[in-house]
């Protein structure tokens, strides 16, 4: 009887125990709990075959339990929302991590979170993969606005970065391909990819390397109605604070996170605002190629050098999902230049049914000059980096010397406010207390030369006794400093050295128009009287 016991007992320590399932795609959908998502990796340099096919294989039985089946109905139900807990990850239905990988990157959604809607289960939200800084043709959406009015040290500056996800033309259509071969639909059964709903988002930034952190009353969104849309993000910074962050982003990128509610579920959506990494085209004449037309050159409009190595896209062939890639001769391209490139059309060189093409680059985002210039352009042609104090100061002795109780410094600038054109004028007090001031600020264009003329400035006195004099005359400076002592508070006495050392005018005896108040003694004499009368 022993030897049975111990026998069962051993086979019992044997047999495997089902493991609990701990899949990244099961836990990330935990009630009250923040899903997690990995960083965005930069892109790896793959090779792939001219033409690799795409396996795409049914998830198993276990993963579909948390999806609803998606049913033929003459009346499809009406979409309430995305559901966190109906989740569709393509890595379990892509094998190859290299393709699974070059999707995700070639593509604006995250290949990880596909969620099902509550209510109609042939709709599901695909989710952004990352917010990356956009560029049109005219540059990025970014700017610098400086606000002069601020108290010192408060903020005082808007940083506007426009964000967007970094979508290609014809990326959401492969991907209902992908999930219509993978749950095994027929081409006549629904089924709706939409973008996830962003309203009511909220945004959060990692520190900088300065160990500067923004708290959320600093940062303001304008979200929209869905996550395929452009959206601006808005920070509030000091001028110092303003000079890190645009140190951060010529760098290794401001990066964070976009925060979406889906009911009890926060989903944070990584951004970055990065110079050399952008949503945006790259290439002019590439999207007219794509869309079938021959092409014989090719412009770089981005503000970085740039290298072309191949053409890449995903075509469907006969309904089997493959990737086409396309060898070409190496070829260096400066910002803004333009290179011959004869192209057959885009059908003739990787076939029909293109779903997704991309040209394949490299940017030099190590160039400085480039980052120079673009920095330059952020901050609307502000110069000085950003604002420059111009730094007042009086010579104490002045005050005693020439019996002063202050002085008034008037000047006048167009550079008062960024980007100003008006003549504005403001002013100033010294006084022997206080004879040093930089409450003047100006903005400087880069574009004026070596020494510019920054501002005009004149000097008003007021005496102890209450008199004022001003100068007639505007003193052009060219310096941000300027200091005040005799030489030039002498020229508001120009009938006297020193005011306290020689006497009033009014009491000097040959002065113009002095006279004598002092009443003549009555040298008269009374007449004798008559002393006979």
């Amino acid at each position: 009887m022993r030897t049975w016991i111990a026998l069962f007992i051993f086979l019992g320590l044997m047999l495997p125990v089902p493991a609990e399932d701990n899949s990244s795609s099961g836990g990330k959908t935990t009630k009250n709990a923040k899903i997690l998502l990995s960083p965005i990796k930069p892109m790896k340099t793959m090779e792939f075959k001219p033409v690799t096919a795409v396996q795409i294989r049914k998830p198993l039985a276990i993963k579909l339990e948390r999806l609803r089946p998606i049913l033929p109905s003459p009346t499809l139900p009406k979409p309430k929302g995305p559901d966190p807990s109906a989740i569709l990850d393509l890595s379990d239905v892509i094998d190859d991590p290299s393709l699974l990988e070059d999707l995700a990157m070639v593509c604006g959604w995250d290949s990880h979170l596909i969620l099902q809607d509550t209510a109609a289960p042939h709709v599901f939200y695909y989710i952004p993969r990352e917010f990356l800084l956009k560029r049109d043709p005219d540059g990025y959406r970014f700017n610098v606005q400086y606000n002069t009015r601020a108290e010192p040290g408060q903020p005082s500056v808007m940083l506007t970065a426009e964000l967007e996800a970094p979508h290609r033309s014809g990326d959401v259509n492969l991907l209902k391909s992908i999930m219509r071969q993978a749950l095994g639909l027929k081409a006549t059964d629904p089924l709706d990819i939409k973008a996830l709903p962003g309203l009511g988002a909220t945004a959060d930034l990692q520190s900088l390397a300065t160990g500067l952190a923004l708290t959320a009353d600093r940062i303001h969104l304008t979200v929209p109605a869905y996550l395929k849309q452009v959206f601006r993000m808005t920070l509030s910074l000091t001028q110092d604070e303003t000079e890190e962050v645009l140190a951060q982003v010529s760098r290794d990128g401001l990066v964070g996170s976009l925060n979406v509610k889906v009911m009890d579920t926060v989903i944070p959506i990584p951004i970055r605002i990065q110079y050399q990494e952008f949503s945006g085209p790259r290439l002019k004449g590439f999207d007219e190629w794509s869309e079938g037309k021959s092409i014989a050159s090719l412009e770089n409009i981005t503000d970085f050098p740039l290298n072309i190595d191949s053409i890449n896209a995903y075509r469907l062939q006969e309904g089997n999902l493959e990737r086409v890639s396309k060898k070409l001769k190496p070829m260096d391209m400066e910002p803004g230049k333009t290179k011959p490139l004869s192209l057959p059309t885009s059908e003739k060189l990787l076939g029909d049914h293109l779903m997704v093409t991309w040209m394949g680059l490299t940017l030099d985002g190590n160039c400085e000059n480039c980052i120079k210039k673009i920095d330059l352009k952020a901050r609307k042609g502000v110069g000085l980096a950003p604002g420059s104090k111009i730094h007042l100061e009086a010579i104490p002795a002045i005050f005693e010397e020439f019996g002063l109780y202050k002085l008034i410094v008037h000047v006048q600038s167009p550079y008062f406010t960024a980007n100003g054109t008006e003549v504005q004028e403001q002013e100033t007090t010294l006084s022997s207390d206080k004879n040093q001031n930089e409450d003047l600020q100006i903005f400087v264009p880069s574009n004026k030369g070596n020494e510019p003329l920054l501002y005009k400035y004149r000097l008003e006195v007021v005496t102890e006794t209450g008199e004022t004099r001003m100068e007639p005359d505007w003193t052009e400076a060219r310096k941000l400093t300027q200091f005040f002592g005799s030489n030039q508070v002498s020229a508001l006495f120009p009938d006297t050295q020193s005011p306290v050392m020689t006497p009033d005018p009014s009491e000097s005896p040959d002065s113009e128009g002095s006279k004598d108040t002092t009443e003549p003694k009555d040298t008269t004499t009374a007449p004798e009287e008559n002393q006979g009368e």
